[in-house]
This record gives structure tokens, C-alpha cells and sequence, in this order.
């Protein structure tokens, strides 16, 4: 670290919509503690056009140059899915701490991978399971935990999204590796893989799963091109389980065309609903966090203390602030050599679930989980 900041080098950030360019690079500069060194995409043109509205000192095109760069201390990595495997394993090659979204991996086995690779290197690494430090979600789980609901009898989340071609049937060319399930990034491994994440982190893991996914829209035409490509990914996930606590959990991911997105815990006192403002994305959105106990005729909604976000006022919700909230936890990490960020042992944890749930639909059969 230098100027007691950290150095960060991020892969994929360029301003034509990716995910580092929308949410990545302006939770950074709004945090004191980090300084963006250098930025890594396909096109040269991409890459300048980025580092010079964004003030980054260096651009460039190759991976390892970004990760073999002095002042890169942590690497981050914001591309698709399929190229995580390399591009992590250049990170680490290089020495470098990594930040990775999730999923990980293609596949639990190639996540598993990286993991022993880092470890064996004695580097640190991150996940992007920014849901976990959502500041509604982190003051909800602190209230059940308090007894505030009581016991939890029940979890529900009803769960639709208006992104995906159900409307038009058309996806744009840079998106058509989301159809193919081989790719591992998909609505049950995006979607309900952030969305369960959030529900083991506050509840705790399953003793059991069952599972329905299925592939609604077959047939998607290229906006740019008008091939019409074969999808084989999810489109619509249903998901049952039983929590280790005795807790029923229960949610369908379905694509509409008007979103709506509520995560409902029904207690032996009380109901907390978190009722999203975006109807976006769960890891994505801010929260109402929503109450009624006893005899209530209604839900009031209670304010989200202040101490639960610690990110400068200018920096509101979008993209960018649930991952500077983890980025912050991210640097008390490196800086006291604490543990309390995601990690690859809690995406592999995740990838585990969604294999089962996988098995479940696949089988037709509820699979045991062991805790």
C-alpha cells in the first residue's frame, strides 16, 4: 500500500455499460482509502477513453501488465464469467490480492481451483457478494437476531425482474454468452445465487432443498445481427428449502415485465418485509426495511441507523454503493488482517448450493444438505 491506500487495478472497465465502469470505478473514487493505478479492457481506445475520464494513471490492454503493475496492490475483476479462471490465476501469478465477482467460476470445481491457488499463494481474495453489506439488509439481520420477529418461521421472496428478452425476445450481441448454460452466468447463478447468499448469510445454511429451473424463452434473435441463437440457461428459478434453524424458505425468479422484488420474514411476533425502492437486482437495490409485531393492523417502516453505512454522503443509492460498502470492509481487511469480507470460501459455498439446487431440479428429488 502507499499513502496508506490501497492500489487497485481493475479488469474490465470500460464506459459502454460493463459493470466496472458503472459501479466499480465510482465506489472508488468515492473512498479516501483506495486509488484506482490502472485499468485493463480488450480495446486500446476503451481503455484510454476510461483512464482519462476517470483520472487513472495507467491503461492498457494486457491483463498481466495491469497486475505486474508496482502500485496495483489488489486486483479486481469485472468481466464475464468465462474468462474469471484465467484472469484470476494471472492475479495471483502476479502476487496480487484479488476481488472477484461471482460467480467465481463456470463450475464449483473451477472455483475450488482458484481458491487452493490463492491460499497456497498466501494472498488474499474477495467475492462480489456485495448484498452482505447492504446497510437495510445488515440492520435487518441484526433486528431478527434480536428477537425482534421472534422465532422465524417462514422466508419468502418474490422475486420478478424486467431484464431479461421476455418482452422483445431480442438480446444485444455483447450479452449472448448469458444463454448458454456452459458459461455459468445465468438467472440461477447470478440471480438466485446472490439472492440465496443473502439468505444463508442472515439465516444460516439449508438442511434441505428442492428446485424447479426451466428455460422459457428458447429462442432469442442478436439485436445487432438478428441471428437467432438457441438459449439453453434458466430463465425461471423456483427454489423451496428448509433451513438448518427449521425455517421454511421459498421464492420464484421469474422475468416480467415490471419488477418487483420483496424479501417477507414471518416470525412468532412479528413480520419484517425488506421492500426494494429499485425493483432491480437484490444485490443491487436499497431497502425499505418494514415492520408490524403484536396486534399491528399494519407495517411501519423503521429508519436504517446511520452507524450502518459508512460510505461519504455524496455517494447515494445505484451500482456503485453496495460495492464501496464492501470495499470498505475489504480495506479493514488487508489493513488489520481481519476476515469479514466475502470471500472465495464463501463462493464456494454458494456454487455448492446451486449444484444442489441443480440436482434437485434435475431429479425431481428434495436434496439433504450437509451443514
Amino acid at each position: 500500500m502507499q499513502e496508506n491506500k490501497i492500489g487497485v487495478g481493475i479488469i474490465g472497465a470500460s464506459m459502454d455499460g460493463t459493470w466496472g465502469g458503472l459501479a466499480h470505478l465510482p465506489a472508488l473514487q468515492a473512498l479516501s482509502n483506495f486509488k484506482v493505478a490502472a485499468i485493463s479492457t480488450t480495446r486500446k481506445e476503451s481503455a484510454y477513453e476510461t483512464a482519462k475520464r476517470f483520472g487513472i494513471p495507467k491503461a492498457c490492454i494486457d491483463p498481466y501488465e495491469l497486475a505486474s503493475n508496482p502500485h496495483v496492490d489488489l486486483v479486481t475483476i469485472t468481466v464475464k464469467v468465462p474468462e474469471h479462471d484465467k484472469l484470476v490465476r494471472t492475479a495471483l501469478e502476479a502476487g496480487k490480492h484479488v476481488y472477484c465477482e461471482f460467480p467465481l467460476g463456470r463450475t464449483t470445481e473451477e472455483a475450488t481451483n482458484l481458491l487452493q491457488i490463492a491460499e497456497e499463494k498466501g494472498l488474499r481474495h474477495f467475492v462480489g457478494l456485495q448484498a452482505r453489506t447492504n446497510p437495510a439488509f445488515k440492520y435487518a439481520k441484526d433486528l431478527i437476531a434480536s428477537g425482534y420477529v421472534g422465532e422465524v418461521l417462514a422466508v419468502h421472496c418474490n422475486y420478478s425482474l424486467p431484464l431479461f428478452s421476455t418482452r422483445s425476445k431480442k438480446i444485444k450481441r455483447s450479452r449472448t454468452y448469458l444463454l448458454d448454460k456452459a458459461n455459468g452466468a445465468n438467472q440461477l447463478t447470478i440471480t438466485a445465487g446472490h439472492l440465496l447468499d443473502g439468505i444463508t448469510y442472515m439465516f444460516g445454511p439449508f438442511s434441505e432443498i428442492s428446485a424447479i429451473t426451466e428455460t422459457q424463452i428458447k429462442q432469442v434473435k442478436v439485436e445487432e445481427t438478428g441471428e437467432i441463437i438457441q438459449a439453453t440457461s434458466p430463465d425461471h428459478v423456483l427454489v423451496n428449502g428448509i433451513l438448518a434453524s427449521g425455517a421454511i424458505m421459498s421464492t420464484q425468479i421469474r422475468n416480467t415485465h415490471i419488477g418487483n422484488l420483496s424479501l417477507e420474514i414471518n416470525g412468532t411476533e412479528g413480520d419484517l418485509i425488506l421492500q426494494s425502492k429499485d425493483n432491480f437486482m437484490f444485490q443491487i437495490d436499497s431497502f425499505l426495511v418494514k415492520v408490524a409485531q403484536g396486534n399491528s393492523k399494519d407495517f411501519d417502516t423503521l429508519p436504517i441507523p446511520p452507524e450502518y453505512n459508512q460510505l461519504p454522503s455524496m455517494l447515494k443509492a445505484g451500482p456503485a454503493f453496495n460495492i464501496a460498502q464492501l470495499y470498505s470492509h475489504i480495506f479493514r481487511d488487508l489493513r488489520e488482517n481481519t476476515y469479514h469480507s466475502p470471500d472465495f470460501h464463501t463462493a464456494i459455498k454458494t456454487h455448492k448450493l446451486l449444484e444442489k439446487i441443480q440436482k434437485a431440479a434435475k431429479t425431481g428429488i428434495k436434496q439433504k444438505i450437509n451443514i
